[in-house]
């Protein structure tokens, strides 16, 4: 089955094989972040407004939104989690590549603990 996006940005689903495999279902930051820095300002306007709904979406999942410190919790979450599926794309060995995954999803357990 497809990745299918959901509302609610769940690291376990995020971090999975199937995103990694399905970048035309899943988030397009993970999927073209990486050209964003050559686009019209006009483009990365429309990236980063999409970059701040993904960050609220994650703060907005954690009870303690708004307090100190959870704007800074949630955007180390966001970048991992981004960065895992950019890294996971891009690792031609399947073994590194789901390791990457795996490892992000451990990290941000401990994280959120």
């Amino acid at each position: 089955m497809p990745y299918r996006p959901t509302p609610r940005l769940s690291p376990h689903r995020y971090l999975s094989t199937e995103h990694v495999r399905n970048p035309e279902f899943g988030c397009p930051v993970a999927a073209l972040g990486t050209e964003m820095s050559r686009q019209a300002p006009a483009v990365r306007r429309v990236a980063a407004r999409r970059i701040k709904e993904a960050i609220d979406v994650v703060c907005r999942q954690s009870a303690d939104c708004g307090q100190p410190g959870v704007h800074e919790l949630t955007l180390v979450t966001v970048a991992t989690m981004t960065g895992a599926v950019v890294l996971a794309r891009a690792i031609d060995e399947e073994a590194l590549s789901k390791s990457v995954l795996k490892a992000a999803r451990e990290h941000l357990a401990v994280v959120a603990n």
